[in-house]
């Protein structure tokens, strides 16, 4: 029998060539990382070290007292409203919440009454035409002012609420829909990461596989074919030839578990801690999604209330007051609305924080990605710890671990070449000639050519492992996973998708509290009750609208004098 075939090429790995993309800080993140921190230091550096260390406690100071003052200046802001609102209308007019209309020139005469009672009995028909006139003239030009304020005050009312609207527009359409953008490409690149783990997993276990099976297919075959273990052991150059290559065999794939053992025995093993971590990030960030969809049922709702308000203002203008103005003012101003604005200022102020923080890491990300890793490097126990340094250093200096996985395929190749030749020496023959040869049966020489076939055939299976896993592991493939997933997604999008978040939601906040502030645009006006309410207030109207004759003036006279 003769196992003439033909054999397989050796496939040879290829390193692609790759030029890692440099990353360049965006213009906003620069921006952000200058925000004012009180003196306070701007390295990220501090908080990848642990919060325990004092530089870590001086960062959280500086970025939480300079994001604070936006806090305070909600709370000053609300305080001066209900100080407003505590001091009246008659000191600060509609600011405390209400219109009132008055007549300035009838309360000046009510507070003249003698005075007007003597004008009134010395004063001629002349005098008295001359002072209704007067007041006539002053009540126009009040009403005029007056008139003045209230529109003031509904159109800025009416301003700010559609900044709110529009500003919850932006807040949706290029805040939320930027940092979506950004988790979305984070979970395409923790997919890609976890895809190419596991693609990594496999090949790593083939090569296990197929070296145990190199291995245990050695053993037996030296036993069935002599007792002494003796391949081929007769006294002949050919049957010393196949005895050398065979041994020759022997060591290399023992050299090449030695080799295994040391480099890649535990990849899969840390591969896996790395799908794990991607994972748990994956988890946090389904937390993020919960936590924007409050923030856009809660901008819904301001927008909702705002346009309610709206059409409040409308009524005002008419002067009507029904259960739809009663409903805004009462139900909706004060308790829903102003809870939601502090939501606003709240979360205004944890947007700020997270985009500052985000900035400071954006601003070398590379190195505090590398010091975070290194922090933890006790989670990992093979040289993937090296390649994920190298990935995330951005390819230029070759980790050591290359070098010894590239000896494992060398190593493997060297197998092949021996599988080679010891396929083309043992395969060329009878089995008859062979056992012959080698000086064994004909069973136990049939069994050296299967053993040629078999070990020629997984040796190329653990060759196109090698080669494979080679290429899985290159720059080429996890350098553009990790730049998408960090430069791109967290220090692009995401940076900029929560600076316009923060200001969106600042001018949300801002614009309502000038609505709660112009608040009185929201009632119709108020007819002062003190207008035209006493004796002598009634008497100087009717001299002004009717001036007396010499007859009335006279019996006025006899009357004051009586």
């Amino acid at each position: 029998m003769n196992i003439i075939r033909e054999l397989e090429p050796l496939d040879e790995y290829v390193a692609r060539e790759f030029t890692p993309k440099p990353y360049i800080v965006p213009p906003g993140v620069e921006r952000t990382h200058d925000f004012y921190r009180w003196g306070k230091p701007n390295d990220f550096i501090a908080m990848m070290e642990g919060g325990g260390n004092e530089a870590a406690k001086e960062y959280i100071v500086g970025i939480v007292g300079g994001c604070i003052i936006i806090l305070l200046i909600a709370i000053i802001w609300f305080f001066v409203i209900v100080c407003l609102k505590v001091s009246g209308q008659q000191k600060v007019g509609f600011l405390a919440g209400t219109f009132i209309k008055t007549t300035k020139s009838l309360q000046s005469s009510e507070g003249k009454r003698d005075g007007a009672n003597v004008e009134m009995e010395n004063e001629n028909v002349d005098e008295h035409e001359s002072m209704a006139l007067t007041n006539s003239a002053e009540e126009e030009k009040i009403e005029k002012k007056f008139n003045a304020k209230v529109m003031l005050a509904r159109i800025v009312f009416v301003i700010s609420g559609i900044l709110v609207i529009v500003s919850g527009g932006l807040f949706y359409g290029k805040g939320v829909a930027s940092f979506k953008s950004s988790l979305n490409d984070v979970r395409s690149g923790i997919d890609l990461v976890q895809e190419t783990a596991y693609k990594a997993i496999d090949l790593t276990e083939d090569v296990l596989k197929a070296q145990d099976d190199v291995e245990t297919g050695l053993g037996p075959t030296r036993e069935s074919v002599d007792a002494g273990g003796v391949v081929c052991g007769a006294d002949s150059q050919t049957s010393a030839q196949i005895k050398e290559i065979y041994d020759q065999l022997v060591t290399q794939v023992d050299e090449l578990k030695v080799l295994i053992d040391d480099n890649l025995a535990n990849f899969g093993d840390d591969l896996r801690q790395l799908i794990k971590i991607t994972e748990d990030v994956d988890s946090s960030l389904d937390s993020a999604d919960i936590f924007f969809y409050i923030l856009i049922a809660i901008s819904c709702c301001i927008i909702g209330i705002i346009l309610a308000m709206l059409v409040g203002v409308f009524f005002s203008a008419k002067g009507v007051s029904n259960c739809f103005t009663r409903c805004i003012t009462n139900v909706i101003l004060w308790p829903t609305f102003t809870f939601l604005l502090v939501l606003s200022w709240v979360f205004a102020t944890l947007f700020l924080t997270t985009s500052i923080a985000g900035a400071d890491f954006c601003i070398t990300p590379d190195v505090y990605v590398t010091a975070l890793l290194n922090k933890n490097k006790d989670k990992f126990d093979s040289a993937i710890f090296a390649f994920i340094i190298f990935y995330v250093s951005g390819c230029t200096v070759r980790p050591l671990a290359e070098d010894q996985v590239m000896e494992v395929l060398s190593q493997v190749a060297a197998i092949v070449n021996t599988t080679h030749n010891f396929s083309e020496l043992v395969g060329n023959m009878s089995v008859a000639a062979l056992a012959q040869i080698c000086g064994v049966g004909d069973f136990s020489a049939e069994a050296l050519q299967q053993l040629a076939t078999l070990i020629h055939d997984i040796s190329h299976v653990l060759n196109r492992s090698m080669v494979g896993l080679l290429d899985v592991i290159s720059c080429g493939s996890f350098n553009p996973i990790y730049t998408t997933f960090v430069h791109d997604a967290i220090c692009t999008s995401g940076v900029e998708g929560l600076t316009y978040i923060f200001a969106t939601t600042l001018t949300i906040s801002i614009c309502s509290m000038m609505m709660i502030m112009f608040r009185a645009a929201l009632y119709p006006v108020k007819e002062s009750n003190a207008i035209a309410t006493n004796e002598t207030t009634q008497e100087v109207s009717k001299y002004a609208e009717s001036p007396p004759n010499e007859e009335n003036a006279e019996d006025e006279d006899e009357k004051v004098v009586t």
